[in-house]
């Protein structure tokens, strides 16, 4: 693939800004690799977040100039053509600093970043900025999350549940109840790791918007959920509630072996 200019000027930053030996508690494996086919292809360069964030400031000479809507081309080069992990990354946290009129104004074409995702933390990273998008127009994204719900990506399966809420608290508006469920109830024996633990996640920031309906839909599926996802979905459930529920759900299990 040919690189556009702007592309290779920020590869280039980025491998500069390595440092001579490696410090940091997070190495490429936790970033990328997941379980069979969701094994990242991409480079990683052992750069920090707030590494690949101070280089994302050292770009521009103003702030006004970080917010630029001309530099959205430049980004979705990188984002398209970069093979290195931490350049996407740098794309979508310039993205993730945009304003929401200007997310919904570009909204097809940051769906479509979504095509390139390889990774639950680029996955997480755009989720973090549909889910903004959704906040401000559920109808005009849904229709994607619907699409995505069923496709055989399971990077977009993930999206179009971890992009509803990420993180509840963080919505004023929340998604519905009746939503959170009609996209979480497909994907009860999903074969893939992360898409298991976008169950999990959806269900715990369920539990953390409706609280009496959650814990009677974990009640109700207490058999069904995987390990994987049984272990996000209780983690802020209250001590003996949890308990309680895990006493049932082995008996349930048992059964069914």
């Amino acid at each position: 693939m040919i690189k556009s200019k702007f592309t290779i000027e920020i590869e280039n930053k980025l491998v500069k800004a390595v440092p001579k030996k490696f410090a940091g508690k997070l190495t490429a494996e936790y970033f990328l690799k997941g379980k069979g086919a969701e094994v990242s292809r991409l480079r990683f360069l052992n750069l920090t977040i707030p590494e690949i964030k101070h280089q994302l400031a050292t770009l521009f000479s103003t702030t006004e100039e970080s917010y630029s809507a001309s530099l959205f081309a430049d980004m979705e080069s990188l984002w398209f053509e970069s093979e290195i992990f931490d350049a996407k990354t740098f794309a979508v946290y310039w993205l993730d600093k945009q304003k929401p009129e200007f997310l919904i104004k570009n909204h097809k074409k940051i769906l479509s970043w979504s095509n390139e995702i390889d990774n639950w933390a680029h996955a997480d990273g755009l989720c973090s900025i549909y889910a903004r998008m959704f906040e401000q127009m559920p109808k005009l994204i849904l229709p994607t999350y619907l699409k995505w719900n069923r496709h055989k990506n399971s990077w977009l399966r993930r999206c179009s549940m971890v992009g509803l809420f990420y993180y509840s608290r963080a919505r004023t508006n929340q998604p519905s109840f009746n939503l959170a469920k009609k996209l979480v109830n497909p994907h009860f024996s999903a074969p893939e790791y992360y898409v298991q633990k976008a169950v999990g996640w959806t269900i715990r920031e369920m539990y953390n918007t409706y609280p009496p309906e959650t814990i009677q839909y974990i009640e109700n599926n207490n058999h069904q959920l995987s390990s994987v996802a049984w272990v996000a979905a209780s983690e802020k459930l209250p001590a003996k509630l949890k308990k309680s529920i895990l006493t049932k759900r082995r008996f349930l299990r048992s059964k069914k072996g």
